[in-house]
């Protein structure tokens, strides 16, 4: 009865999040979401196009989705029109299973942003369990 129970827990949380992780989607210019193993974790951008070199307003939300005593993170990634690539800092939510954790960033620098990803992971300490990414879609 309890591996019922702590499935359907998981089963509910991870339905809420995707719940949540829609609302940004519609209201959102540009949104990706990733799920992998014990973690998920969105990004909407809003006041970016393709080519652009500001994103006044990114909002990355990851959700804790396992308790196994681990902990989950988020990044922005960017890529250039020019090439190249930027991984910015993972945001970690040390907070347990069932939570999630919301970071409002923003990007400015003098080169033109061709896209933009979400990363996803999950931690084991500083070792990095398993992760996923996901771009946006830009037309």
């Amino acid at each position: 009865m309890k591996k019922k129970m702590k499935f359907g827990l998981l089963a509910t949380s991870s339905l809420f999040f995707l719940g949540m992780a829609t609302v940004p989607a519609q209201a959102a210019d540009h949104y990706a979401s990733c799920f992998t193993t014990g973690a998920s974790g969105s990004v909407a951008i809003n006041g970016w196009s393709a080519g652009g070199k500001n994103m006044p307003d990114v909002v990355l939300k990851v959700y804790d989705e396992l308790p196994d005593s681990r902990h989950v993170r988020i990044r922005l990634v960017v890529s250039y029109m020019a090439g190249g690539m930027t991984y910015f800092p993972w945001h970690a939510n040390y907070d347990g299973y069932g939570t999630y954790k919301e970071t409002d960033t923003s990007v400015s620098g003098n080169a033109q942003i061709g896209n933009a990803a979400v990363q996803v992971a999950r931690y084991d300490g500083n070792v990095q369990v398993n992760y996923c990414t996901a771009w946006v879609y830009t037309s």
